[in-house]
This record gives C-alpha cells, structure tokens and sequence, in this order.
C-alpha cells in the first residue's frame, strides 16, 4: 500500500464514515418505513466498526490509538446530531387528566449533579397516544390543554409541542472526525522513523 493511497484513506474513512453514518442515522429515525430503533442503532455500530477496522488496516502496527478513539467518539457525535436534528411528525392534543406523579432519580459519583426529580402526567389524547408524559418540571394541573409533538414509530421520546426544534449540529463532530484525519496522517508520515510519532 503507497503512501498516497494510505494519505487518502486516512482522510476518507473518517469522513465517508460520518456521511454514511448521518444519512443512515437520519433516514432511520425518520422514515415512513418505521425502521426498529435497535436495528438502527445496531447498524450504525456495524458501520462503526466497520470504518474503524479500515482505520486500522490503513497502518502497518496498528496506527494511531488517539486517531482511533477520535473517530469513534466523532462517529457517536455523529449519531447525536443526526438525531437531535430530527423533529417529532405529529402533534397530539391533549389534556392532563389527574395529578403528576414524582419520582428522584439520584446520581452517584463525587461532584455528580443534585437528586433529580421527574413529574409524570397522566394524559388523554386525540389517538389515544401518548397516554403519559414525563418532564422535568410540572406542565400543568389537571384538566390543563397541551400539545405534545410524537414520534409515530415510537422511536423518540414525546415532548411538549413548544419544544419540538431540530438542535443538531455538526461542528462537533467535523472537529472530531478532521482531528482523526490529522492524526492519522502525522502517524503515517512518521512510519519508518525510529522515533515517528506513537499516537
């Protein structure tokens, strides 16, 4: 394998993986054919593993660790935002049929954030779904009007109608997945040296 070819792939596997990775993510979550969320989410750990295998065999001795964690954290970043820059397709009408429930979830871990405390609603929609709704704080008492914006495949969580924005973006991970190729290409170009970089 040249040199070239080992530059070029260092570059592509990176960045095909993300693009194949988004457009799978994207089209997953949001297409008329319902695909399942574990078979979503086990195929994009399939294409995953799959790009950082040819990571892998771009280099003679492994190549670069650092590189490779980069491309799999920026893989995962990738399936976050295509994720958060998908919007529920249907809004319900509903109304809060009875008190809130709550429940505290703690968190563990020194410096590890305060109790958190989760209201659930009992609710009556147009549909018949959802027929609940959990949020972090109090959305009304009962007999209270809301619309809540749903998944109609039930592959994402409902939430209040107000708050069903696309907050995707794709800084994260273009920095994360540019940081590989870099990587990657320093590694490549310090094989053969007797103190090339080790990353």
């Amino acid at each position: 394998m040249t040199k070239t070819v080992s530059y070029a792939g260092a570059v592509l596997v990176p960045a095909g993986a993300g693009v194949l990775l988004h457009l799978w993510a994207g089209w997953s979550m949001h297409s008329p054919v319902r695909v399942p969320a574990v078979l979503a989410l086990l195929a994009g750990l399939a294409l995953a593993g799959l790009a950082l295998f040819a990571h892998d065999a771009l280099f003679r001795e492994g190549g670069s660790i650092v590189a490779a964690v980069l491309l799999v954290a920026g893989l995962g970043a990738v399936w976050v935002e295509a994720r958060d820059s998908r919007i529920r397709a249907e809004v319900a009408a509903c109304e809060i049929t009875g008190e809130a429930r709550m429940t505290y979830h703690p968190t563990f871990g020194e410096g590890a954030p305060g109790e958190k405390r989760l209201y659930h609603h009992p609710l009556v929609c147009d549909g018949g779904y959802p027929s609940d709704f959990t949020a972090e704080k109090r959305i009304g008492a009962a007999g209270t009007k809301v619309d809540i914006a749903y998944d109609p495949a039930h592959r994402m969580d409902p939430i209040l109608a107000e708050d069903n924005v696309a907050h995707g973006s794709l800084v994260v991970p273009a920095v994360l997945l540019t940081l590989c190729a870099a990587l990657s290409g320093l590694a490549l170009a310090g094989e053969g040296r007797r103190d090339g970089p080790m990353w």
